[in-house]
């Protein structure tokens, strides 16, 4: 079985018709009768139906459309992710980003990092998607549809495989004239009576604040959780319920109260890639990119100047 008897194939599924097969492949019409024959022979099979004016597909052949497809598909990305291996070529780097980043640090981020980064290598595309959580651009990242992602995590947890960007502290978000606004600090058994609007179970920020709140001797009353962080807002601002949030989320926030948790809740933001990766020249470049632009401090807090307690 031929690549070219493929692309033959799928092409004459679409035309239905041999000669117009021919003209769009540049090629002769007696090339593309003969190619499809001999991949009915290697098959054993009748693929095309040729007793009416406009050939169509026999049930065996709608059956080898679908495999046929998926090779072309799959052949065309193979081509494109290998050309990441030619120095000096055009290129895409694939990057995965949870929410809390999409929308608050992405802006920034884009606006100086791509910006210079382009500049640097400016026939390198950079594709940025959006995923529900850490875990799922983890995943992706490990199978291969990311080349890189950003993910939150526990402070203490870090893998070889990833370079750390920031580390930020957590903060109690809470209604104007709630009683806790009134203290300083707040300590996570003073939460036992509330109820918490946070982000989906999967999250880390999800994770991190219902174990606190065990590790506290209570269950938090979770009455919504949600990927919008700006429905958070609006809820805490609305005196809905309660939450905790990245201070980096809260930059400028003067809708609801702010108070400093006890003890102290921090989350990592990491650029992650898989352990498995076989970097092409593309991907070193963007990753040494990534530690000069970190390791000159040009990655700013959003949160640092908002974070004086």
């Amino acid at each position: 079985m031929e690549f070219r008897q493929l692309e033959y194939f799928c092409t004459i599924s679409e035309l239905e018709n041999f000669t117009r097969t021919a003209k769009v492949l540049h090629v002769s019409q007696p090339s593309v009768t003969k190619a499809i024959k001999a991949l009915e022979a290697e098959l054993g099979l009748t693929l095309i139906d040729r007793s009416q004016k406009h050939v169509t597909l026999t049930d065996a052949g709608r059956a080898f459309l679908i495999h046929a497809r998926r090779i072309m598909q799959d052949a065309e990305i193979a081509k494109q992710d290998l050309m990441r291996f030619c120095v000096g070529s055009a290129g895409t780097v694939h990057f995965g980003v949870p929410p809390m980043f999409e929308a608050y640090l992405f802006p920034e981020f884009f606006k100086e990092f791509f910006k210079e980064f382009r500049e640097a290598f400016p026939n390198t595309l950079l594709d940025v998607q959006e995923f529900g959580d850490s875990d799922e651009v983890r995943e992706h990242v490990e199978i291969g549809d990311l080349d890189f992602g950003v993910i939150f995590g526990k402070p203490e947890t870090s893998f070889a495989n990833e370079l750390l960007i920031m580390h930020d502290a957590m903060s109690l978000c809470l209604p104007q004239g709630h009683p806790l606004a009134e203290k300083e600090e707040v300590a996570f058994e003073s939460l036992r009576r509330e109820r918490f609007i946070l982000q989906q179970p999967r999250t880390y920020q999800y994770r991190a604040i219902f174990a606190r709140c065990i590790e506290a001797g209570f269950a938090p009353d979770v009455m919504l959780t949600t990927t919008q962080l700006k429905t958070i807002k609006q809820l805490v601002a609305n005196g809905t319920g309660i939450s905790i949030l990245p201070d980096f989320v809260l930059k400028g926030e003067q809708s609801f109260v702010r108070r400093p948790l006890t003890p102290r809740l921090t989350a990592r933001t990491a650029l992650y890639w898989s352990s498995h990766k076989v970097f092409s020249s593309l991907d070193k470049d963007f990753l040494t990119f990534m530690k000069q632009y970190v390791a000159a401090g040009k990655f700013q807090d959003p949160g640092a100047a908002d974070r004086q307690v």
